[in-house]
């Protein structure tokens, strides 16, 4: 199961013990769909009151949710990774622009577009259908501010000189993080591109057969790490320094209340990092994925 859906499953669960399926199936509506030279697309409204997008889905209660939002507040983040992934904010020295790579619903680009209106965000993304879709379906918009770079994000990277304070990785399948995008050399490009006193933040899957070497290869490149643990989740959220911090979970917290001061996130980001926080733990078996050991396409 995709870590996005984890949550929101528990929930799911009760609701099936609860009410007859047909009854669940009749309330939910599609609302679009379109199969793109990537992926099926699809976006559906539930009887709850939100719009969620999915990838090669069969449209049942397992479908992995890739963004969701809630039609009644569209900036808020309704799921847990995307909650936890703004703790790596208060850790960026500054924040004048911002790169995303994966778009889906925009559910992080909603957000910090609403939070940040100083910063500049970025996103890379590979579907030109999932841009549409965003646009159409899920109150995103290009503007000065905010730019969607059509296309492969690693050949992005490969080809910009631009470097940014935060650098965001949340491109899924409907399965799993692209190989190509958990690599030594993807992430060399990644470090390469951090302004001074920059971060890398990932979204990763804890469940997935890969995630210590995807660990082990963070470590490989990048000084110091660190990890939260999303609650009612299947996902862990990296933090990545590119040189030596010795960041403790109470200076964390630190610097977290004083964002939100300035930032109010209606997060409570001390509380996340404190119930969350834990050591990038990295398995003694756990080796370094580069770009030769790529497994042969299916």
């Amino acid at each position: 199961m995709n870590p996005r859906m984890l949550g929101r499953s528990l929930l799911l669960t009760w609701a099936l013990a609860c009410f007859p399926l047909h009854v669940c199936a009749q309330e939910d509506r599609i609302v679009y769909e379109i199969r793109s030279q990537y992926q099926l697309i699809t976006v559906r409204d539930t009887a709850s009151g939100y719009r969620q997008l999915i990838f090669d889905g069969d449209l049942g209660f397992i479908d992995a949710i890739q963004s969701e939002m809630n039609l009644a507040n569209p900036t808020e983040l309704t799921l847990s990774y995307s909650r936890h992934i703004m703790a790596a904010l208060p850790l960026a020295s500054k924040l004048k622009r911002i790169l995303v790579i994966g778009l889906g619903g925009a559910c992080m680009q909603r957000y910090l577009y609403n939070l940040l209106p100083e910063v500049k965000l970025e996103t890379a993304e590979l579907d030109p259908a999932v841009r549409d879709v965003a646009l159409n379906y899920f109150q995103f918009k290009e503007d000065d501010r905010q730019v969607v770079h059509l296309g492969d994000g690693r050949k992005f990277l490969e080809n910009s000189k631009d470097k940014y304070d935060i650098i965001f990785l949340d491109a899924f399948s409907a399965t799993s993080i692209p190989y190509p995008l958990t690599t030594r050399e993807f992430l060399e490009f990644i470090k390469n591109h951090l302004a001074e006193g920059g971060i890398a933040c990932a979204n990763l899957w804890d469940g997935e057969a890969s995630y210590g070497d995807m660990l082990k290869t963070y470590s490989s490149v990048f000084e110091e790490l660190h990890v939260i643990k999303c609650s009612f989740s299947g996902n862990s959220i990296l933090v990545a320094f590119p040189v030596k911090r010795g960041l403790t979970v109470p200076k964390w917290v630190e610097k977290a209340t004083a964002f939100e001061n300035i930032h109010p996130t209606a997060l409570n980001l001390p509380q996340l990092i404190q119930k969350g926080a834990m050591q990038a733990d990295i398995p003694s078996g756990a080796t370094v994925l580069v770009d030769k050991k790529a497994p042969e396409p299916e």
